[in-house]
C-alpha cells in the first residue's frame, strides 16, 4: 500500500493550515474504530468527467439521438450492480455547462431541482467534484448544488475570503464512504486556474490554490483525522505531463503526492490512463474518462488485509466505452418530464437566417459565424473594436428558422461581454499573438481571435511579430498605435483566458481598465435575431490572409 507519509505541509499553504485542521478535526469522530476482515478486498471505482450537459439520450430534434449520454452510463452502472458490485461512483466536474439542458436548469427553471442533481441522486454518485465551468455557471447555480449535496460537492482547494467563516473551505474537502468494510476517502479539487478564465462576479469571495501545491497537506490531514484504508484523489485538472502546469497537473500531482491510491482527473477532454511512480517509490494510477459521458474510467482496486490492516493495494484500470451500451429505458422514463421541458425550450424560434452557417470555416479564416458574433458584440457594446474567435469548429446551422438549440451551437459558452481600454499598440500585439497561434495551429481554435472595427491583413509567411498589417479603422479613419480604444471581448478573454492579453498585449488582466460589463453573449445573439427577424450570414471583408 502507498506509504502514509507524515511529512509537514507545504509552506505555500501554511497560511490556511489552521482552518483546514479545524475542519478535519470533526473526522476524529469517524476514527479508525472498524475492524477489517483479513483477506483480499476488491473495490470498483467508476468515474465520469466533463459531461457538459450530456444528460439525455434523445437530442432536441425529433427522432435524433445523441452519441453519448448519462443514460448509457446508467445502463453500465446498473449492469455492475446486478453483478454484485457496488462501485464507488465519482463525477470529476464540468457537468453544468455545454448543453441546452444545463442552460435551462441553470438559468430558466431555477425553482425545480436541477436535473443534474436529480440524475446524480438517481445514479447514486458518491462524490461530485466542482469544475471550472460549474463555477462559470455562477454562484446561484453552484450554491444550489452545494445545498443539495452538502457532504459530497467537493473542492478542497477553494476557501472563503469573506464573511464570518473566512478561511473555511467553500465546498466540501472530502467524502468518507465504506465499501466491503473498507473506509474510503474521496478528496476532490477543482482547477487552480479559474481566476484566469472567469470574471470576478463568478468567484467573488473565493480563493483558489493550485492543486499540486496543497494536495500533500490535505492528504496527510485526511489520513490523520479520518484514518481511511484507501484514498482516492479526484481533480478537475487535465492529465498534463510530469512537471507542474496549473491547468493540467494531474500526473504531476500523482507523482509528487504520497498517500494516495488512485487519481481520477478530467478537464482536458482526453480519455487516458497513466501510471506514475511517486517520490516514495510506490505507483499511482491516473485515469481520465474524457468528455460527454462517452466513456467511464474504471479502476479495480485490490486491497490485501493482514491482521485487520491494509498492507498493499494493486489495481487494474480501463476506459470503458459507452458506445457498447444502449441507453437505459428506466433512466429515460425517469427523466422524460425534464427532457420534455428542455425540448420545448430548445425549439422555441428566435429568428431566421437565409443562408447556412458552416462552423468548419471558422478555424480557416474569415467566417460567417464569427462575423455574426462580431456584429452583435459591436452593436451591443458600441465599442471601437471587437475580438472574437470560433467556438464551434464542426457541423453547421442550416438556412431557415433559428431556435435556441441553434444558438447553443453558434455560441457554446456562457460568456459575458466586456469592454476594456487598449492602446493601438496593444491591439496590434494582441492580434500578432493570436495569429501566431493560428498560423502554427498552436492551442484550441477558441483562442484564434480576429477583429472587427479595423481593416487589416495577415501574412502567413511573415516572421513572428510582423504578420499583421492594420490599414485603417473600418470607417476609413486612421488607426493610431498611440490612441486608446474601447475594445469588446468575452469575459473569458478579459479575465486572462488564452493569455492573449498577458502574453500578446503585455497587459495584466488584474489591472485592465474595464469600461463596461454586459450580459450573456448568447442571449445578445438571440436578441439580435429577434430584432432583425431574418439575418443574412456573410463572411467579413475587413480582414484577409495574404501570402
Amino acid at each position: 500500500m502507498n506509504n502514509k507519509s507524515t511529512r509537514k505541509p507545504l509552506t505555500a499553504i501554511l497560511i490556511i493550515a489552521a482552518c483546514f485542521v479545524v475542519g478535519f478535526s470533526a473526522g476524529l469522530l469517524l476514527g479508525n474504530r472498524h475492524k477489517l476482515k483479513d483477506g483480499e478486498h476488491i473495490i470498483t471505482v467508476c468515474a465520469t468527467t466533463d459531461v457538459h450537459g450530456a444528460y439525455f439520450d434523445a437530442a432536441y430534434t425529433e427522432g435524433e439521438h445523441n452519441e453519448s449520454s448519462l443514460s448509457r452510463v446508467s445502463t453500465y452502472i446498473r449492469k455492475l450492480r446486478k453483478e454484485g458490485k457496488n462501485p464507488v461512483l465519482i463525477d470529476v466536474g464540468d457537468a453544468l455547462q455545454g448543453d441546452n439542458a444545463a442552460y435551462y436548469y441553470n438559468y430558466v427553471d431555477t425553482t425545480d431541482e436541477h436535473v443534474f442533481a436529480s440524475i446524480a441522486k438517481y445514479l447514486k454518485y458518491d462524490a461530485l467534484v466542482v469544475g471550472n465551468h460549474d463555477i462559470e455557471a455562477g454562484p446561484a447555480v453552484y450554491n444550489r448544488m452545494l445545498k443539495t449535496f452538502p457532504k459530497s460537492y467537493l473542492a478542497a482547494n477553494v476557501y472563503r475570503t469573506e464573511g464570518d467563516d473566512r478561511g473555511a473551505c467553500y465546498f466540501q474537502r472530502c467524502r468518507i464512504i465504506k465499501r466491503d468494510g473498507l473506509k474510503i476517502a474521496i478528496i476532490g479539487m477543482t482547477n487552480g486556474n479559474i481566476k484566469n478564465w472567469l470574471s470576478e462576479d463568478k468567484w467573488k469571495g473565493m480563493q483558489f490554490e493550485n492543486i499540486s501545491s496543497m494536495t500533500q497537506f490535505v492528504v496527510e490531514n485526511v489520513h490523520k483525522y479520518y484514518k481511511p484504508d484507501l484514498v482516492i484523489l479526484a481533480v478537475h485538472s487535465g492529465m498534463g505531463n510530469d512537471f507542474p502546469a496549473i491547468e493540467n497537473e494531474a500526473l504531476y500531482t500523482a507523482r509528487t503526492t504520497i498517500g494516495v491510491d488512485l487519481v481520477i482527473c478530467g478537464h482536458d477532454h482526453k480519455a487516458d490512463i497513466k501510471v506514475t511512480a511517486t517520490n516514495s517509490g510506490d505507483v499511482t494510477p491516473v485515469l481520465d474518462a474524457g468528455t460527454k459521458a462517452a466513456n467511464v474510467a474504471v479502476a479495480e482496486l485490490k486491497a490485501n488485509v493482514v491482521k485487520h490492516k491494509v498492507t498493499s493495494v494493486t489495481s487494474r484500470q480501463e476506459i470503458v466505452s459507452m458506445a457498447d451500451y444502449e441507453p437505459d429505458p428506466k433512466y429515460d422514463r425517469k427523466f422524460s418530464k425534464q427532457y420534455r421541458k428542455v425540448y420545448e425550450f430548445a425549439n422555441k424560434a428566435v429568428g431566421a437566417i437565409d443562408g447556412d452557417i458552416d462552423f468548419e470555416e471558422g478555424p480557416k479564416g474569415p467566417s460567417a459565424c464569427v462575423n455574426l458574433v462580431q456584429t452583435v458584440q459591436m452593436k451591443a457594446s458600441g465599442a471601437d473594436i471587437s475580438f472574437a474567435a470560433p467556438l464551434t469548429i464542426s457541423g453547421k446551422v442550416n438556412k431557415g428558422s433559428i431556435a435556441f438549440k441553434d444558438l447553443a451551437k453558434i455560441y457554446r459558452f456562457e460568456n459575458q461581454l466586456f469592454v476594456i481600454r487598449m492602446t493601438g499598440a496593444q491591439i496590434r500585439d494582441y492580434l500578432e499573438f493570436s495569429y501566431d497561434n493560428w498560423v502554427n495551429h498552436s492551442g484550441p481554435a477558441f483562442n484564434f481571435d480576429s477583429a472587427d472595427g479595423i481593416i487589416y491583413e495577415v501574412s502567413r509567411s511573415a516572421a513572428k511579430g510582423s504578420r499583421v498589417r492594420i490599414i485603417s479603422m473600418c470607417d476609413g479613419t486612421p488607426f493610431d498605435l498611440e490612441k486608446t480604444y474601447n475594445v469588446a471581448m468575452t469575459s473569458y478573454r478579459a479575465s486572462g483566458g488564452g493569455y492573449l492579453l498577458r502574453d500578446g498585449a503585455g497587459m495584466d488582466p488584474r489591472k485592465i481598465e474595464i469600461v463596461e460589463k454586459m450580459g450573456d453573449i448568447r442571449e445578445m445573439i438571440g436578441d439580435y435575431l429577434r430584432e432583425q427577424g431574418t439575418v443574412t450570414p456573410s463572411v467579413p471583408t475587413n480582414w484577409k490572409w495574404v501570402d
